[in-house]
């Protein structure tokens, strides 16, 4: 077989993974999704009341972590499988309790010790996985990542709850300049009115 041959061999092997993967996307996930993991499993789509941690660093099984609002973040760590090794963190650093989707990363110091940092996830990540934006506590960036929703519009939704204070149900948002009855049928599968 020629070179050219295997490149088009190698080229239609790789198209029919990609077709496979594109086609069958809830079978996939549901086989994914089935396996026991100790409480990390990652449904699709996300629970309502639950939150989202992308733990990283050292700690056992890096990855996303369904936890629910208000728990610690030693209770994330534990569905995280604890930290690597006898990292010693701070108790108060651990009673920090998580209120909303974050990323959590543990770093050792070189002494023992370790560092913890938790920060919220960054709005692209809420986009590709999927997950509904708060609107009473979401930033302008999160809201800028709303379908049919730019920086401008965002900006008015920001600026309104400022004004008004929090929002109610999902209409309350026809009273911001730039939202009317299409986009808001558009938006509320991607928000949330805690």
């Amino acid at each position: 077989m020629s070179r050219e041959q295997q490149g088009v061999v190698l080229f239609l092997s790789l198209s029919l993974v990609l077709f496979f993967f594109l086609t069958s996307p809830s079978s996939a996930w549901k086989e994914f999704s089935s396996r026991p993991s100790e409480g990390r499993t990652l449904t699709s789509p996300l629970p309502e009341g639950q939150i989202l941690i992308e733990v990283e660093g050292s700690v056992n099984q890096r990855g996303m972590v369904q936890i629910e609002p208000g728990m610690t973040l030693l209770e994330a760590l534990e569905r995280a499988g604890g930290v690597k090794g006898k990292l010693s963190l701070s108790p108060e650093m651990l009673s920090t309790k998580i209120e909303k989707n974050s990323r959590l990363q543990v770093v050792p110091d070189g002494e023992g010790k370790g560092k913890v940092s938790l920060e919220p996830l960054a709005p692209p990540k809420l986009k590709v996985l999927s997950i509904p934006i708060p609107i009473n506590t979401a930033s302008v960036e999160e809201l800028d990542t709303l379908p049919g929703i730019g920086p401008k519009t965002a900006q008015a939704i920001f600026e309104y709850r400022e004004t008004h204070g929090k929002f109610t149900s999902a209409e309350d948002l026809l009273q911001v300049p730039g939202i009317g009855p299409k986009k808001l049928a558009a938006l509320k599968t991607h928000i949330t009115v805690p």
